[in-house]
């Protein structure tokens, strides 16, 4: 529990440092290897979309999802576990997958037009390598309920580099791994996610 902890307190520090740097210019979080020595899937991931689920009930409910492909030219196979992560700047925090119904990825699914689409449980596993082996994911979180502006993603399990530093403040030392981070911006903060544009900003590899 104590080492859970110590996890999300790093991520908060890296979510603050990533939107509100001006705020938090005293601490930067840390950056991976320039040419780093360990191997990197392949990644692309789209535009983050807005659908509507009708729960147990028949009411709707709002959810957000990101589609992404992930290929693996490391020269081995590779074990696949993705960890997605969403914060916002209203303090957001969410874990994709959590409190999602499986029905959620039926619609998606069904929507996308993917046959080849994998759900978030299904992707986990073996990576063979070569094109012929890429897989297709979807990341799936709630909307959040009230307006947002910027929405970053966090993509974890995509490389083998990783870092031990000391959290600043307590010295405590915390595990950290190369993770891709994609910035959107939100324009008009519009409650009603399916009424809201989505604006890729940037894309870059940290340490989390």
């Amino acid at each position: 529990m104590k080492e859970k902890y110590k996890q999300v307190t790093f991520f908060a520090m890296v979510m603050a440092a990533a939107m509100f740097w001006p705020v938090v210019s005293s601490w930067a979080y840390p950056e991976p290897a320039i040419v780093s020595k360990t191997w990197e899937f392949d990644v692309k991931v789209g535009t983050p979309k807005s659908v509507a689920v009708p729960d147990i009930n028949g009411e709707i409910q709002w959810y957000w999802y990101m589609t992404y492909r992930v290929g693996n030219n490391t020269g081995q196979d590779r074990l696949f576990i993705p960890e997605i992560h969403i914060a916002t700047d209203e303090g957001d925090i969410l874990v994709a997958g959590q409190h999602v119904p499986p029905a959620a990825f039926d619609v998606i699914k069904k929507r996308e037009r993917n046959t080849l689409l994998l759900s978030p449980v299904q992707i986990v596993g073996r990576m063979l390598q070569g094109r012929d082996f890429i897989k297709e994911g979807v990341a799936i979180w709630p909307a959040f309920g009230h307006p947002i502006d910027r929405m970053d993603i966090f993509l974890s399990g995509l490389s083998g580099e990783t870092q031990a530093i000391k959290l600043p403040g307590n010295g405590e030392e915390v595990f950290v791994r190369k993770t891709m981070m994609v910035k959107y911006h939100l324009p008009g903060g519009k409650v009603h996610p399916e009424r809201q544009p989505v604006k890729l900003l940037d894309t870059e590899w940290i340490m989390r």
